[in-house]
């Protein structure tokens, strides 16, 4: 009819405590939660929540993280598990054998499993509360191995995603993803920071899409993060664009060694053009007694004075081909005229082109 003291004892006994910490991932991030982004791998939901600068979260594939960005690699598989699983008693000791439990440990932890389980049934099932969203600089875990507070705004965070994914896992191609230049280069930012090199190849790679249409700012872009093919490239589109219209922020982002670079190359082939211009159509001994000297000294000024007009710093002075040879009838003087602008288009082809 009466339980005996040891039958008590048995039941009031907490399960045995194993000799190593258990795994670190026993538990899945909540999934009542509205996420900005939960893409499916293999048929399956991630395991891993981040939330972004913006508010939203995203649930994402740890094995993913760890197989294409570094940093979570060196996060998820080189840290001790005992570390991850928040426990401050540390690494298990080989030569301390683990406590048995006792009776009279599982009677004094009783009402702390009672109050265990009456907070659990007032709470629900409700996700956990992240802490105060300071800014954050890097990413960083919040209350359990699962939740990151990143510094990526949610848009920036899906293109990276994009990238990291296989293709097909987004609607979004990666050219979608990446559609403006400061996208691409926050992009890069975060790809550097993660360490991932299949994000950064992808983005670096979209940046060549923007050349010709913001060349100064892909060279920029390009100088910032020290690509130094890229921005050599640009900087054949970006040397139109006179120094006196560079924004603050972008020749702040460039940095001067980088704007240096370009106002040299500039100026170099400002120079390098107007020298070749200033000089006159070639002579010889027949050009001194030919009736038609005077008209081809005229027709060559002229057509100088025209291409000098509007001149893009960039030409490679093919203008000049554009001359108006009616009403010269001296075959020797065209010929000399020939040769002068051939001699032109030869010099400016030996103009710097990039930096």
């Amino acid at each position: 009819m009466f339980q005996s003291t040891k039958d008590l004892n048995d039941d009031l006994l907490v399960p045995p405590v194993p000799e190593s910490p258990a795994p670190a991932y026993t538990a899945l991030p909540h999934r009542d939660v509205d996420f900005f982004l939960a893409p499916l791998l293999n048929g399956q939901i991630g395991d891993i929540e981040l939330e972004t600068a913006d508010g939203k979260r995203f649930l994402v594939h740890k094995k993913l993280l760890e197989q294409e960005t570094v940093f979570f690699h060196i996060y998820y598989g080189f840290i001790p598990v005992w570390r991850l699983s928040n426990t401050s008693a540390g690494p298990p000791h080989p030569n301390i054998p683990a406590q048995a439990p006792s009776a009279l440990g599982g009677l004094l932890n009783l009402s702390k499993i009672i109050a265990s389980h009456i907070r659990a049934s007032i709470e629900g099932d409700a996700p956990p509360h992240l802490p105060p969203k300071d800014p954050v600089t890097a990413p960083t875990p919040t209350t359990t191995p699962y939740t990151w507070m990143v510094p990526e705004t949610s848009t920036i965070l899906a293109a990276f995603l994009t990238l990291i994914y296989p293709r097909g896992t987004f609607a979004t191609p990666h050219e979608g993803a990446l559609g403006s230049l400061d996208i691409t280069g926050r992009v890069i930012r975060a790809a550097l920071g993660y360490q991932s090199a299949k994000a950064l190849n992808a983005a670096r790679d979209r940046m060549y899409h923007f050349i010709e249409s913001q060349p100064l700012e892909t060279y920029a872009t390009a100088s910032f993060f020290k690509f130094t093919d890229l921005a050599r490239l640009a900087s054949k589109s970006a040397v139109r664009i006179p120094s006196s219209q560079w924004s603050a922020e972008t020749r702040q982002l460039m940095g001067k060694h980088a704007a240096a670079r370009l106002e040299n190359l500039q100026r170099a082939r400002q120079e390098g053009l107007d020298q070749i211009l200033s000089k006159t159509c070639h002579a010889d001994q027949h050009s001194a007694s030919c009736t038609q000297r005077p008209h081809i000294e005229s027709t060559w000024r002229e057509r100088v004075q025209e291409v000098a007009k509007d001149l893009p710093i960039d030409s490679d002075l093919l203008e000049l081909l554009e001359v108006d040879l009616r009403g010269i009838q001296c075959g020797d003087c065209l010929m000399l005229l020939g040769t002068t602008i051939r001699e032109s288009l030869y010099e400016a082809r030996e103009l710097p082109v990039c930096c």
